[in-house]
C-alpha cells in the first residue's frame, strides 16, 4: 500500500529546524508525494538533485554575468535540487526504504555539489572580474560547507539533536542566541537567492563573499562553543 498524502506531511520538517528549509520540505513532500506515485526510489531523487546542480552551474558558466533571464533561471534550478534534496529523505522514511547505502549516497553527492558549485562560482568569478580576493570568496565557501557538514555531524552524533532546548533549559542563553542565530544565518535554504544577483556581477561577488566569511566564523565559533559545553558537562 502506497503511502498517503499525511504520511508525508507529517515527514516534512525531519532533517531541518531553520525556516527556510522548513520552506523547501513543504516542496520537498509534495515531490515526495509525487515521486512515491510513480515509482521513483529516493536514490533517483538524490541522483536528480545532483544533475540538476550540474545544469545550474553549466548555465552559469556559459551564461556568465549580466543576463536576468540567466540569473533566474539557475536560481530556479538551484531550488528544485534543493528540494529534492529534501524529498529524497522523506521519500525513503515514508515508503521504509531507509538504508545505509541511500544515506552514504545523499552524502556523497552532497559533497559533490559543494565542490561543483563554489568552484564553478569561483572560476566565473575570478575569469571574469579577475580580482584575487573573489579566489579568497571561493575557499572560504568551501571552507564553510565543509565545517558545516562537521558541525552539523558534531551536534547530532556528539552534543546531541537537543542542544539548542538543553541550553536554554540550563538558562544559557547567551548561548541560546548564538545557536539560534546561527541556525538562521547559515541556514543554506538561502543560498540559491544567491544566483539571482547573477545579473550584477559586482553585488553577487560581494554577497558571496561576506556570506561565505559569516558562515565560516558562524560554524567555527558553534563547533568551539559546542566543544565547551560539552566538556562542562562531563566535569
Amino acid at each position: 500500500m502506497k503511502p498517503s498524502w499525511a504520511d508525508f506531511y507529517s515527514l516534512m520538517h525531519a532533517g531541518g529546524g531553520q525556516w527556510m528549509t522548513q520552506v523547501y520540505h513543504y516542496a520537498g513532500a509534495v515531490m515526495a508525494f509525487m515521486a512515491s506515485r510513480v515509482g521513483l526510489t529516493p536514490n533517483q531523487l538524490t541522483l536528480t538533485s545532483g544533475l540538476l546542480v550540474l545544469v545550474a552551474m553549466v548555465a552559469l558558466l556559459v551564461l556568465g554575468f549580466g543576463s536576468l533571464v540567466g540569473a533566474l533561471s539557475v536560481f530556479f534550478l538551484m531550488v528544485v535540487s534543493y528540494a529534492l534534496d529534501c524529498a529524497d529523505g522523506q521519500l525513503a522514511r515514508a515508503t521504509g526504504q531507509c538504508s545505509k547505502y541511500g544515506a552514504w549516497l545523499d552524502h556523497v553527492v552532497d559533497a559533490g555539489k559543494i565542490f561543483v558549485v563554489h568552484g564553478s562560482v569561483g572560476w566565473l568569478l575570478i575569469s571574469e572580474i579577475a580580482a584575487h580576493w573573489c579566489f579568497l570568496a571561493m575557499l572560504i565557501n568551501m571552507g564553510g560547507s565543509v565545517l558545516y557538514f562537521f558541525a552539523w555531524n558534531y551536534k547530532v552524533m556528539i552534543a546531541g539533536r537537543g542542544l539548542i532546548a538543553r541550553l536554554a533549559d540550563e538558562r544559557a542563553q547567551s548561548c541560546t542566541r548564538v545557536f539560534q542565530f546561527a541556525q538562521q544565518f547559515t541556514d543554506y535554504g538561502w543560498f540559491p537567492f544567491l544566483f539571482i544577483l547573477l545579473f550584477d556581477p559586482q553585488k553577487f561577488a560581494l554577497v558571496y563573499f561576506f556570506y561565505g566569511a559569516g558562515t565560516f566564523v558562524i560554524f567555527m565559533a558553534y563547533i568551539v562553543v559546542s566543544a565547551k559545553y560539552m566538556a562542562k558537562l562531563k566535569d
